[in-house]
């Protein structure tokens, strides 16, 4: 359906999640500590990765007995011989150790240096490909940041979502799940995901492109080889800034994404046939993707494909732009999308009225003047609610929205006097001519322009189960 979707909430800015890269700390310089403290770090690799959540992984997603004893053997028995190798500093005698020491013992050292750096890194990468397992094992269980005295329940979605997250064994479909910004998608994914637990994956798309693979890894518990090597932050480091070199950040990216996209594809074969049901992998707020990234977002539609047809695992796209489902639609890879797809809107008027009356106290005159103004949209409910308890005016409250639904026309371009304003006169006026519901091919042709145009500003909302 194509229809109005004037309220400010509707309009959501993006938030870019910083990532901070890991320090170092040159604890001692001495060969034989040094040779010690490895020994330590890695001859109980299996001990280490037990104590992270040892009270919830099970038996069979550890780390296997013989390949940790043969893997902290090697690792031992590599760092002994390096250890060998390092050359004390000139003043190692001496009762204080200062920077010139340091220095001897790095310039004498190095290449063993270099040499150990790059084996812990190894060695680390390794060990988070095994703990993948128990991601999978555990679900990511992502937590939901809504309280529950103001959470709304929608037991039907729930119930869907519940049943996309359970596959049975020759599941061979992905799924879309769409809905405008602000109608609850991401804490009902959350919520269900959390419910459920066991072989769900919830991966949250970043804004930046660039933090794409770190994303995914963080998902499955997966740790990358040039994040944990010193010697790979600071060539990174060096090039990316001093030389000026541009692209490198995101052909990592890339790489690690494409490298977290084979593992999780392994990783799902494994749990497949030991629970005779594939994993599920939800990908939220697919439509950061469909701008800067969208051939992105194609790979992993067409990953979604192939991976039905295998019955590897089971995708979960979650997206709040309509030009993401058209675009979707107009792949090959749709063909094996579950259709119709999932859609969530607004509350109901009865839900609308609960959620004011029985979750935030409000009288039920003043609880249905608000839910006339701005309907059952749970964004733009909770926050017509907060200013009504803030003790705001209903006038007030209602120039507020009045003044968001000017900013939003400005933003798309369809005030008076602007580019828009006589397409979406014309695209309006159909709308209230035939009970908000538009056809896009009667929109294409009323405006001679394509549906994406105008869905890529959130006014309009698209609905693909019936491609009005």
């Amino acid at each position: 359906v194509l229809r109005k979707n004037i309220f400010p909430s509707h309009f959501v800015n993006r938030r870019v999640r910083c990532l901070q890269s890991p320090g170092l700390t040159l604890r001692n310089s001495r060969p034989d500590l040094l040779q010690s403290s490895f020994s330590r770090n890695f001859t109980n690799v299996k001990d280490a990765e037990a104590g992270h959540k040892a009270d919830v992984i099970p038996e069979g997603s550890k780390i296997p007995e013989k390949k940790v004893a043969s893997l902290g053997e090697l690792v031992r028995k590599k760092f002994i011989d390096i250890s060998k190798k390092l050359k004390p500093p000139f003043h190692s005698s001496s009762a204080t150790f200062g920077w010139k020491d340091i220095w001897d013992f790095l310039r004498n050292n190095w290449k063993q240096l270099i040499l150990a750096d790059l084996l812990v890194a190894f060695v680390m990468d390794k060990v988070s490909e095994f703990r993948v397992s128990s991601a999978l094992e555990n679900g990511t269980r992502p937590v939901v940041k809504v309280k529950d005295g103001q959470f709304v329940s929608r037991s039907q979605i729930s119930k869907t979502l519940e049943e996309v997250y359970q596959p049975d064994e020759d599941h061979s479909y992905y799924h879309v799940v769409c809905g405008e910004h602000g109608t609850g998608k991401t804490t009902l994914t959350k919520m269900e995901a959390k419910n459920v637990g066991k072989g769900v994956i919830y991966v949250d798309v970043p804004s930046d492109f660039e933090n794409l693979g770190k994303a995914f890894g963080k998902a499955i518990n997966l740790t990358f080889f040039e994040d944990t090597s010193i010697i790979s932050l600071l060539v990174r480091k060096f090039f990316s800034s001093a030389m000026g070199v541009t692209g490198g950040e995101s052909a990592i990216s890339s790489y690690q994404w494409r490298r977290v996209m084979e593992i999780f594809r392994h990783a799902s074969e494994m749990y497949k046939e030991k629970h005779k049901k594939p994993p599920v992998i939800i990908y939220d707020n697919v439509s950061r993707l469909v701008h800067k990234n969208s051939e992105i977002l194609d790979i992993l539609q067409d990953e979604a494909k192939d991976n039905a047809d295998e019955r590897t695992y089971v995708a979960v796209f979650v997206t709040s732009e309509g030009s993401v489902p058209r675009r979707m639609e107009s792949r090959s890879a749709w063909s094996r999308a579950k259709k119709p797809v999932i859609e969530i809107g607004d509350l109901s008027e009865k839900e609308s009225m609960e959620y004011l009356i029985d979750k935030r106290k409000i009288k039920k005159e003043e609880a249905k003047k608000l839910y006339e103004l701005v309907g059952g949209h749970i964004v733009t409910l909770k926050s017509v609610a907060d200013d009504f308890i803030a003790g705001q005016s209903f006038e007030n409250i209602k120039t507020i929205v009045f003044n968001d639904i000017y900013d939003n026309f400005e933003k798309a371009m369809i005030n008076p006097d602007q580019t828009n304003h006589e397409m979406a006169k014309i695209i309006i006026r159909a709308l209230l001519n035939s009970n908000n519901v538009l056809h896009v091919s009667m929109l294409r042709e009323l405006t001679k322009v394509e549906p994406n145009k105008l869905l890529e500003n959130n006014v309009f909302a698209y609905h693909p189960r019936n491609k009005t």
